[in-house]
């Protein structure tokens, strides 16, 4: 039996360490979906106050998963007018015990009016058709359905806070947030 030389014993120990995970950068303008876990009554949030939501669609960067669906995430309101709107922004997002801090643009939620008429009907589906040619712009077919879907989803939040000049966002509504500057992941 040869005597390994220290060479020799450096490749196989390199070969049997992991390689340490490569650093992903999610780009700025890249939207980013949650889904909240708690509900965000209008009349008693004030400008600063948290809440929990989880990532509803995974976050990708070419093939790469950066932001896996379900990561806890932070909403946080940055200003509300009690009856006419509030604006909330993702504040961040935890993965594998790591928290990241993101830089969104807003996503307002408005009260405009009464009661739910024909209007909030049309902003839902005008909203939806948005998405839907955003969507298609940005990934093809399927691209296209999410946008559907989440801009009619944002016509339902206006819609359902025009009821009665309350703003209120339930559990379990998704909301979309454009990052403002690109984010490191490790």
């Amino acid at each position: 039996m040869k005597p390994i030389s220290l060479f020799a014993a450096i490749l196989i120990l390199a070969a049997l360490v992991p390689p340490a995970s490569a650093e992903i950068t999610i780009p700025a303008g890249t939207q980013i979906i949650v889904r909240t876990i708690d509900p965000i009554d209008g009349n008693t949030a004030k400008a600063g106050t948290r809440f929990r939501a989880s990532i509803d669609d995974a976050v990708l960067v070419g093939s790469e998963t950066a932001i896996p669906r379900g990561a806890a995430a932070t909403l946080e309101v940055v200003s509300i007018e009690k009856g006419k709107e509030m604006a909330l922004r993702l504040r961040e997002v935890n993965i594998d015990g790591k928290a990241y801090g993101l830089s969104t643009e807003f996503s307002d939620v408005d009260a405009k009016g009464t009661s739910k008429t024909k209007k909030a009907v049309r902003r839902g589906v005008g909203l939806g058709a948005i998405g839907a040619g955003i969507g298609a712009l940005a990934g093809g077919g399927s691209g296209a359905a999410i946008g559907a879907v989440v801009g009619g989803g944002v016509g339902a939040i206006s819609a359902a806070g025009s009821k009665g000049k309350q703003i209120n966002v339930p559990s379990e509504t998704r909301l979309i947030f454009a990052l403002k500057a690109a984010v490191p992941m490790k």
